[in-house]
């Protein structure tokens, strides 16, 4: 094992372009699908309702299967486990297109959920890998890599929607490119296996479950920002469809512009400042759009939101990824079931709530779970 790391450091340059990719292509992959979410309501023949639970079926297989990912990832190494799955999403994402009805799109949508998820954990283990390897700080700028590509991905999917091509045909182009990377990955990503953590799974215990209630929060206010800052807009402001959606493209643009500096970032001020003090603007840009009245200023409000979130998930995932005695993979897993557990229960929670009082009212649970995430934030990891 000595002599491993000193071989691995020239190729340090290819391995962190190689998870960078990794990341690419499960935005875009992402953003594929989530763009042609219409053609497939409608190819199925499915109502709100129903196509609501089939979406569900997705976020389920992520959040139940990311601890037995880990412990994929660790067992077998995460430059096996990423590429593996990479073609696995490339795989559903044809099943999802030939989809007919509810059972079908939900069956497709569970498997390709826990691809995905099982992906993420992966890739994240084997970015901090390759921090460990000598690359330095880059989760920040993977992440932002994630967004590029479900950016990238979503525009390419609607030019080719608005020239009135299938599904099926459009996602078997993608599928297959999806795929060629996934097979190029198997030899470009860093080897990072570790054995002897590899045979058992692990739940969060001690300081995992710390990071994984502030992922928690962090991942509650993004899902939340994304879902809902639009619907704020129109319903509180009467805002046009297109000025609302102004608010979901600030927020996303903003975030993945800050995660290209949050490495930069996170030497300058820490790990601790930066997430605290992240939460904070988030909290401030929350705040701002909710006192106000006026669209624009709403906007600029969200805008901030995703400026202080960018570096939260990233930071948590590294911290997760660096535990003592716990292989990157399983620690990640630990925490991003917790955290995407948050991301999936927020936005239907936030819908409730304000079913009941308002949705402004609703959305003053996400400045609470900022208010954690700045206090718990500078605690949790200014131990590290």
């Amino acid at each position: 094992m000595t002599t491993a790391l000193p071989a691995a450091r020239p190729n340090l340059r290819i391995h962190a372009a190689a998870v960078a990719a990794a990341f690419m292509i499960n935005g875009a992959s992402f953003g594929t699908w989530a763009a042609r979410i219409p053609a497939v309501k409608a190819q199925t023949g499915l109502d709100a309702a129903g196509l609501g639970f089939a979406l569900l079926g997705a976020s389920l297989g992520a959040v139940l299967t990311m601890t037995f990912g880990g412990w994929l990832g660790s067992k077998f190494g995460t430059h096996v486990m990423t590429p593996l799955t990479t073609v696995g999403c490339a795989v559903m994402m044809v099943f999802i297109g030939a989809s007919f009805n509810f059972a079908s799109l939900t069956v497709s949508l569970l498997i390709f959920g826990v691809s995905q998820g099982t992906m993420d954990v992966s890739m994240n283990a084997n970015g901090i890998a390759v921090e460990h390897a000598g690359a330095g700080p880059i989760m920040s700028r993977l992440h932002a890599c994630w967004s590029i590509g479900a950016f990238v991905g979503a525009l390419a999917s609607t030019q080719v929607a608005a020239l009135g091509i299938p599904v099926l045909p459009e996602f078997a182009v993608a599928a297959t490119g999806f795929a060629i990377g996934g097979v190029i990955l198997r030899f470009a990503m860093l080897p990072d296996k570790h054995s002897e953590g590899g045979g058992r799974l692990r739940l969060p215990t001690g300081p995992l479950v710390l990071l994984g209630a502030l992922a928690l929060c962090g991942l509650m206010a993004e899902g939340s920002a994304t879902d809902w800052s639009g619907v704020y807009l129109q319903s509180t402001m009467n805002a046009s469809q297109g000025v609302a959606g102004l608010a979901v493209t600030t927020f996303a643009g903003c975030m993945a512009i800050a995660r290209l500096a949050g490495d930069r970032l996170s030497l300058l001020l820490g790990s601790a400042r930066l997430v605290s003090a992240g939460a904070a603007l988030a909290a401030l840009g929350l705040g701002l759009a909710l006192a106000t009245q006026n669209p624009a200023v709403a906007i600029v409000g969200f805008g901030m939101m995703g400026l202080g979130l960018a570096a939260v998930v990233p930071t948590l995932f590294r911290a997760a990824g660096s535990q003592p005695g716990i292989p990157a993979s399983v620690g990640i897993a630990a925490v991003s079931t917790m955290g995407y557990a948050g991301g999936l229960v927020g936005p239907p929670l936030i819908g409730t709530v304000a079913a009941a009082v308002t949705l402004r009212g609703s959305l003053l649970i996400i400045l609470v779970m900022l208010a954690i995430l700045t206090i718990g934030g500078q605690r949790a990891l200014i131990r590290r």
